[in-house]
């Protein structure tokens, strides 16, 4: 069961990182969370840890159901469908994407834990989406997922406490919260979001 939970994030994460339908990225981070959600709950019933349910169960409530929430209110109140200009196009992003997590799964050898590489794949489409795209909505997004890949490497590291657990699932659910107070009020301001317009700017 893992193992495919890890194909679905590995697969979400190839798909995202050059689709242009804010709905898809949504979509796509809620099935990536909900996967690794439902690995943590595995593992805790398979070790028995309460920790895992714990991280699992936060995962779920704040990945899965409200930051989805928070993002889909703020693309309605946008009336933002899609990222029209890319900095990096979506085939490239395919290809590079591709080629990071080939590298992951090559370069490391199996010594390491396939959390770890599928972590450093959600990385790579991570950052990709940060500086590949333009709209502010969309590196928030590029931001949650590099975010899930933290969590991924926190599940290999059983060692790490409930407090850095929830710190580290809650950090994303203020960072949505905030950015999408920021997006609004950055559109309501300059009648954009797209992040290249701010270079234009000047004191």
């Amino acid at each position: 069961m893992i193992e495919a939970l890890l194909a679905i994030i590995l697969i979400s994460s190839v798909f995202m990182s050059g689709v242009r339908r804010i709905k898809l990225l949504i979509e796509g981070f809620i099935f990536q969370s909900a996967a690794i959600g439902l690995i943590a709950l595995n593992l805790g019933y398979e070790t028995g840890k309460v920790d895992y349910y714990i991280l699992g169960l936060l995962t779920i409530v704040t990945k899965v159901i409200i930051i989805p929430l928070i993002i889909n209110k703020s693309v309605k109140q946008l009336k933002i469908n899609r990222e029209m200009e890319l900095i990096v196009n979506g085939f490239f992003s395919y290809i590079l994407t591709g080629i990071g997590i080939m590298i992951a799964f090559g370069l490391l050898n199996k010594s390491h834990d396939t959390f770890i590489k599928t972590g450093i794949a959600l990385f790579i489409t991570g950052i990709l989406l940060m500086v590949a795209r333009k709209k502010a909505i969309t590196q928030m997004i590029g931001f949650l997922i590099f975010e899930n890949g933290i969590v991924l490497f926190e599940i290999s590291l059983t060692q790490l406490s409930l407090v850095i657990e929830a710190g580290i699932v809650f950090e994303g659910l203020m960072l949505a919260l905030i950015m999408g107070i920021m997006i609004l009020n950055i559109n309501k301001t300059f009648d954009s979001i797209n992040t290249d317009f701010f270079q234009n700017l000047k004191e």
